[in-house]
């Protein structure tokens, strides 16, 4: 005989698939479901749309909504911050001129 499980809470995915996909929020359908590199993509893409003022890119609803509540939790840095400043790069030519 078969014993059936019981225990009303449902089992976490494995870890992996936990870190691999975003958290879906309650009001986007489930069969839109995006991992987070496609969310990254879609967040820099909407970044790169407001900086370059080229209005906001073409998603479909869902991706948008989504990519907002991506763009809520994970903040993507600067430009500033994506690239060395010219203190960074005189700290460290400084340093290889000293070895």
């Amino acid at each position: 005989m078969v014993k059936k499980n019981t225990d009303p809470t449902p089992t976490p995915p494995p870890p992996q698939q936990q870190q691999q996909q975003h958290q879906i929020p309650p009001y986007i359908p489930q069969q839109h479901q995006y991992t987070d590199y496609e969310l990254g993509m879609a967040a820099t893409l909407y970044d790169q749309h407001y900086r370059m003022y080229w209005g906001l890119p073409h998603f479909s609803p869902p991706l948008m909504a989504a990519v907002q509540d991506y763009r809520a939790q994970i903040s993507i840095p600067s430009y500033y911050q994506q690239y060395p400043q010219r203190p960074d790069l005189t700290r460290h030519f400084q340093r290889q001129a000293t070895r």
